[in-house]
């Protein structure tokens, strides 16, 4: 991760000369305390473990949703028993600028099919530590569903568990899903607004707050490996790939407890209090992100869905390496 800023080391040479010439410095401000790191989730409910689905499961009044996000091979091939298959890049539209995400009809016929309804519990899992998911839980948040989770540990964690699996084709919802999209998602940036996001100096002698998150692995980051026109990143944006977040074994990895989180995200500059966009290649890994920061309070996040696909393409921006 870089983050290059001559002004301050300017600023830096200048107050250590002034020091030196003997000149008598301004009594220096009181530092802001830094609120402790939060032990628990603010969103608990948006992340449930295995224990927790399986007793759900049980339970005939829960009303859970049980959504896999992986492609329709490999649902048919062994699955959670009574999940239904939504797969994730099937909620993309690549004809659809500037969100590319499906309309809010097309939405609500795949809720309706899937039992999907506003006051129903959904549960969405992968076995991809939950990258396909976090894009289907995100589609959902967008257009205003409050009650969608996230498995943690997914598929693999579930079968490392041995509990129940079955294969086969989905069954149709017993009864269809009445959930009404919002005419316009919620919690996502276009490329014109990614104007709102450059970081600014607050307060004299002190780094910008991060506002620009990049999702991708550092390759993509830094130009070296190249998805498009061109290779790099937003300038000012700042590098947290999207698996940083977990903790674990392969095909099996939970979120690490807040305390870990939040260290992260103080060390990249992030700033709950300051508006944030996240993006990737596609909108996926953001998905997963933009999760994270909800998990954990952030109120002012968005996620710039068109992402790499549409900025690395332009010929009329800017991009650092």
């Amino acid at each position: 991760m870089r983050r290059a800023w001559p002004c301050y080391f300017l600023f830096a040479v200048c107050l250590l000369a002034t020091a030196q010439a003997g000149e008598t410095k301004p009594p220096a401000a009181p530092a802001e305390a830094e609120a402790p790191a939060p032990k628990e989730f603010a969103r608990p409910d948006a992340l449930i473990g295995t224990d927790a689905l399986a007793k759900q499961m049980q339970q005939a009044a829960a009303r859970v949703v049980l959504v896999d996000a992986r492609r329709r091979t490999g649902f048919e091939a062994g699955h959670i028993p009574g999940a239904v298959n939504i797969e994730s890049d099937s909620l993309q539209d690549t004809e659809r600028p500037p969100y590319y995400m499906l309309t809010p009809a097309a939405l609500k016929q795949v809720c309706a099919a899937a039992g999907i309804s506003a006051a129903g519990r959904v549960v969405v899992y992968d076995d991809d530590d939950g990258r396909l998911a976090a894009r289907v839980w995100f589609t959902l948040h967008a257009y205003g569903h409050d009650r969608a989770a996230i498995l943690d540990g997914g598929a693999g964690k579930w079968q490392g568990e041995n509990r129940p699996w079955t294969a086969g084709a989905a069954l149709p919802a017993a009864t269809p899903g009445t959930f009404e999209p919002l005419a316009l998602p919620r919690g996502v940036c276009m490329f014109e607004e990614l104007a709102q996001y450059r970081t600014r100096v607050h307060t004299l002698g002190r780094l910008p707050p991060t506002t620009l998150l990049d999702a991708r692995a550092l390759r993509e980051y830094m130009g070296e490996e190249v998805r498009g026109k061109n290779g790099g990143h937003i300038p000012g944006a700042a590098n947290i790939e999207w698996c940083a977040m977990l903790a674990g074994k392969e095909r099996q990895k939970v979120w690490r407890a807040p305390p870990e989180i939040h260290a992260i995200l103080r060390m990249a500059g992030v700033e709950r209090d300051q508006r944030i966009a996240v993006y990737d290649q596609a909108g996926g890994r953001s998905a997963h992100l933009y999760f994270t920061l909800w998990l954990m309070g952030f109120e002012k996040a968005s996620n710039y869905v068109a992402g790499w696909r549409e900025y690395g393409n332009r010929e009329d921006v800017e991009i650092e390496k």
